[in-house]
């Protein structure tokens, strides 16, 4: 069920990422290009915004302490204030440009339905969970076989698909008029190989995700506290308990921050081969055009602050490995 409303939030952000942006392009004149990226933020924040509330509510014990419904609140206040920011900012755009009111009830729209499914979504997860409780047994760090497996397999799935989407667009392409080049051959196959791979390769996490909620005993503030010491290098006083849950939330995390950063890069990378093949076929040039720049944007931000990340969690774990058991 997990892995389904996973998958499904995937899908579905990403479609709604790329139809936000495409409808942008076409709803504005070429000299309101600057104003289309400002539109992005209110985009970005309509589909995060709610995906970070349903992931934090289908994972953690919102209620189990006061401190912690505090918290949860905060988290709330914070996107909420987000989403009407963006709301405005919407409304701003498609007033001083000759985008329609199409744009503003797509992206408000959309963001109230994310908003609203994930508050129903999110705590229906949590319930499952709590009904069929897993059997935990002593906390394992993950072996360096189980990396090399998922590695194997996301490179695997790369290989094959590739192989396949190769030999399907030459069958395709025997009924063509002209034999296709080899770019336009290769770049499809790439960007299918790239998409299935960056789907095994976040999947692969799924299970040491569920770790980091057993590290943490699914309570918020333990994880806000071992994140701030492990992550941030914040000095945060931690007692026993606390110690043993960072230590091992650094050993966990930083293996799933690594996958996360290898998905990101498989998909985002796909993602711009679509659409350079659009651009080379000539087919929506300033649509392709802005997506493509969107990404990298967000691939630079994203990447130094994982890498990042991921050294501060492997150093502390590795200074840490005597609290691990």
């Amino acid at each position: 069920m997990r892995i389904l409303a996973f998958l499904s939030s995937i899908v579905i952000s990403t479609l709604f990422l790329t139809a936000g942006i495409i409808l942008l392009v076409f709803e504005t004149s070429d000299t309101e290009s600057a104003w289309t990226f400002v539109a992005v933020f209110p985009l970005i924040v309509f589909v995060y915004g709610p995906l970070t509330m349903g992931s934090f509510r289908a994972y953690w014990n919102v209620a189990g302490s006061t401190d912690s419904k505090r918290y949860y609140r905060r988290v709330v206040l914070v996107v909420g204030a987000l989403e009407v920011l963006a709301a405005i900012v919407t409304v701003i755009f498609a007033t001083l440009t000759s985008a329609g009111p199409l744009i503003p009830i797509v992206f408000i729209g959309g963001g109230a339905v994310f908003t609203v499914a994930v508050l129903f979504i999110g705590p229906a997860l949590y319930r499952h969970d709590r009904a069929h409780p897993r059997s935990q047994p002593a906390w394992v760090a993950i072996e360096k076989s189980e990396i090399n497996k998922r590695i194997v397999a996301t490179a695997l799935t790369f290989l094959g698909v590739l192989v396949v989407g190769l030999i399907g667009i030459g069958i395709i392409s025997m009924t063509a008029p002209t034999a296709p080049s080899v770019p336009q051959m290769l770049i499809p196959a790439l960007s299918l190989a790239f998409t299935f791979s960056a789907v095994v390769c976040v999947i692969s996490t799924l299970g040491w995700n569920q770790r980091l909620v057993d590290v943490t005993d699914r309570d918020p503030l333990r994880l806000r506290r071992v994140a701030r010491v492990v992550l941030r290098n914040k000095p945060v006083d931690l007692d026993a308990w606390d110690l043993v849950a960072a230590a091992r939330y650094a050993a966990v995390t930083s293996v799933t921050l690594s996958f996360q950063l290898g998905y990101i890069v498989l998909l985002y990378a796909g993602l711009v081969l679509i659409q350079i093949n659009a651009l080379r076929d000539g087919f929506a040039a300033t649509v392709s055009i802005v997506i493509i720049i969107v990404l990298v944007v967000i691939l630079a931000a994203l990447l130094p602050l994982q890498l990042v990340r991921i050294r501060r969690a492997r150093r502390y774990a590795r200074l840490h490995a005597t609290d691990l058991v």
